[in-house]
């Protein structure tokens, strides 16, 4: 089986969400430094994207394509298996992260972005696998 790649389902609900403020963000301060030429931006802070963050718009994403599947679950149990899947182990993990910050010197490695962005991953495959069925 062929997979047919959606891609106005990619860039409205996987890059405009995500690559969307960053981009208005630079936008911003490239328009700010025409009046403060002295400014100089931080383009960590620029991207910056936490892992909570991260987990939050992936339940959305995984929320939205539950809501759109629900009515056709029992037609794709292994794709809703793997949302709730997903879900389950973003909202762990996010769990973990809420545990962490309580340490005033914690701040989120490699490690911790890695594992947010496998879980994130998995989750749009398995939103456009959902959105497949539909289109």
């Amino acid at each position: 089986m062929k997979l047919k790649v959606h891609w106005k389902w990619l860039c409205w609900q996987v890059l405009a969400p995500l690559v969307g403020p960053i981009v208005i963000s630079a936008l911003v301060i490239g328009l700010w430094m025409t009046g403060n030429p002295d400014f100089k931006p931080n383009m960590k802070i620029i991207a910056d994207v936490s892992p909570w963050a991260l987990a939050f718009y992936t339940l959305t994403l995984v929320g939205s394509a539950l809501n759109e599947l629900w009515p056709k679950i029992s037609q794709h149990q292994a794709i809703g298996l793997g949302l709730f899947i997903v879900s389950l182990a973003v909202t762990v993990y996010a769990s973990f992260t809420v545990i962490w910050r309580h340490s005033g010197t914690f701040v989120p490695g490699e490690s911790v972005y890695y594992v947010m962005l496998v879980l994130l991953g998995c989750a749009v495959w398995l939103c456009h696998q959902s959105y497949s069925t539909e289109h």
